[in-house]
């Protein structure tokens, strides 16, 4: 009689399952392992659940504290490394940037004594390793594996830090449900033609520099308006700047929608206007529905997604002048944009979930194997 293969058991640890890019990873990829005959566990940080989840849940969050003072922290420190301890999990993937380095140097004493693996998804690798090298290379030389989710981001980690355990496995995406949930009606808000770009609105987004492109742009004489889906810090300046143009009615803010694939669909294209990036989800999830894109060829993940002149434009990185030009070629140039538009789904499809799923299985597997063996 055959025995049942044995589960391996895998903790995902992420701030929250909501808003961002790395946070719709970390959703993708527990339900895809969770299908796939491992035991998942996603522990998160911080109270927020708005994407779907495959296994179980430890939402820390909900032990926090209005003051979050001392006491709290350690309490949630305490269950943290117990239900690990309790767990005995095979392998622990870490999804989170580096906010308190005091707190983190307690987290991988204490609790990551397991086989685990530290993901980076941002240009700037300080923002999820350590902004000291000395200390990234105590810490993250331990790790079984950091995968990086651009091979730009590799190469930099590699020239700057020298790890040798480095590995690029792109971000997943689940082409066919991003398709089916794209395929909704268009909303009765927005009944005109538009541009969208997706974002946290942060600094770093440049969606300042967005609006300025396009208020420079034949876009607004044409009246194709520019709406951007997303909330955060910048918030208030973005109003404020729209709120003295004298083109303000073209200019939306739609705020925070987990899943925009309706609205992306329903656009002419979409903008990126970022400083930097890591692998830009969206860039993939618009041409995932069928949406061609334009975007600056910022560090770092832009130029291994779009293929200038095929599914899309990539614009000399901050160059506003290209940018606006590149606005006006994919809004008013129809045989190009219907090229590129043809060509959306299959420039994507090593993105899918079905490809980048089994290399982390085969990953995790190895990894599990090479540690029961030493």
């Amino acid at each position: 009689m055959n025995e049942t293969p044995r589960k391996y058991k895998i903790a995902l640890i992420g701030y929250m399952l909501s808003n961002g890019g790395a946070e719709r990873v970390l959703s993708t990829l527990s339900q895809y392992l969770h299908k796939n005959n491992f035991e998942v566990h996603t522990i998160i940080m911080i109270d927020q659940v708005t994407y779907n989840y495959g296994g179980k849940l430890l939402n820390l969050g909900k032990l926090r504290s209005k003051s979050n003072g001392l006491f709290n922290k350690i309490n949630r420190f305490i269950t943290f490394k117990k239900y690990v301890n309790q767990q005995n999990f095979d392998l622990l993937i870490d999804f989170r940037f580096r906010v308190v380095y005091f707190q983190e140097f307690f987290i991988y004493k204490f609790i990551y004594k397991l086989p685990k693996i530290q993901t980076v998804h941002s240009g700037r690798y300080e923002s999820y390793l350590f902004k000291y090298k000395v200390l990234s290379n105590y810490i993250f030389r331990d790790f079984n594996k950091i995968i990086t989710v651009s091979k730009g981001q590799q190469q930099l980690i590699e020239r700057e830090l020298n790890f040798s355990n480095l590995e690029t496995i792109y971000n997943p995406v689940d082409i066919d449900e991003i398709k089916t949930m794209s395929n909704s009606q268009k909303s009765d808000e927005f009944d005109f033609e538009y541009i969208v770009a997706v974002g946290r609105l942060s600094v770093t987004k440049q969606f300042c520099k967005l609006i300025e492109a396009y208020l420079l742009s034949d876009l607004l004489s044409s009246n194709i308006h520019l709406v951007i889906v997303g909330d955060g810090p910048e918030l208030e300046n973005l109003e404020k700047l729209i709120q003295k143009t004298s083109s303000s009615k073209y200019i939306h803010l739609a705020g925070q929608i987990d899943y925009p694939y309706v609205i992306i669909r329903h656009a002419k294209f979409l903008v990126q206007s970022s400083l930097f990036e890591g692998l830009p989800m969206v860039l993939i999830e618009s041409l995932c529905c069928e949406t061609p894109v334009v975007a600056f060829d910022c560090f770092s993940g832009p130029n291994e997604i779009i293929i200038d002149g095929q599914n899309g434009i990539l614009v000399e990185n901050q160059n506003l002048k290209l940018l606006i030009a590149a606005l006006n070629k994919m809004a008013f140039d129809k045989e190009f944009y219907y090229y590129c538009k043809s060509n959306s789904i299959n420039s994507i499809k090593k993105f899918d979930v079905k490809i980048i799923g089994l290399q982390w299985q085969k990953l995790i597997l190895e990894i599990i194997k090479n540690e029961n063996n030493s």
